[in-house]
């Protein structure tokens, strides 16, 4: 059970740490959110693109409050292995934070402005994120819980929370980093 979690948070870890420098820094985070814009063709000056700045800005601060224990202004893997699981289950200030940023996520991600991630936009998101094609059609077939054609908000914040807290292999979150990025 440990090992999975384990695995999933290392997994995310080299996910947030963009420049693969072994720390996860402010810069990564720009990083990110700059890949997101790019992939969906959003100006970082855009109304939307600043609120996806602003999003990874708060999720930034919340993440180096919880995860930064010696005060550097880097999360090394250890801080962050320490941390993460504990505050997705506690919740508190991630509780607040990650769903804005999650919102501000899927906001980009709606191109089509209907109010709805669809699978097409969905995969998008999950390539500047690195994932194949096949993973993506994974990952939204497992995160469309209610089977409506589209990743809500509840949704994927519902996801993060089983992917850091289950450690069962075949439940939503489980293909948040689909089966690739999983123990073998």
């Amino acid at each position: 059970m440990r090992q999975v979690l384990q695995h999933r948070i290392d997994s995310t870890f080299a996910h947030y740490d963009v420049n693969g420098n072994g720390v996860i820094e402010l810069a990564d985070f720009y990083a990110l959110a700059e890949r997101l814009l790019q992939a969906f063709g959003e100006p970082a000056s855009s109304e939307r693109g600043r609120e996806l700045v602003e999003a990874y800005d708060g999720f930034w601060d919340t993440l180096v409050q919880h995860c930064d224990a010696d005060r550097d202004g880097r999360i090394s893997p250890r801080e962050y292995q320490r941390a993460m699981a504990l505050a997705l289950v506690d919740g508190g200030a991630f509780d607040v934070v990650f769903p804005e940023a999650v919102a501000s996520l899927l906001d980009i991600a709606d191109t089509n402005g209907d109010g709805r991630v669809d699978a097409a936009e969905f995969e998008v998101l999950l390539t500047a994120r690195g994932l194949s094609e096949a993973e993506c059609g994974l990952a939204f077939t497992h995160l469309d819980t209610d089977g409506d054609g589209a990743v809500s908000v509840q949704e994927y914040v519902a996801a993060v929370k089983d992917y850091y807290t289950n450690p069962a292999q075949d439940t939503p979150g489980s293909w948040l980093y689909p089966a690739s990025l999983q123990p073998a």
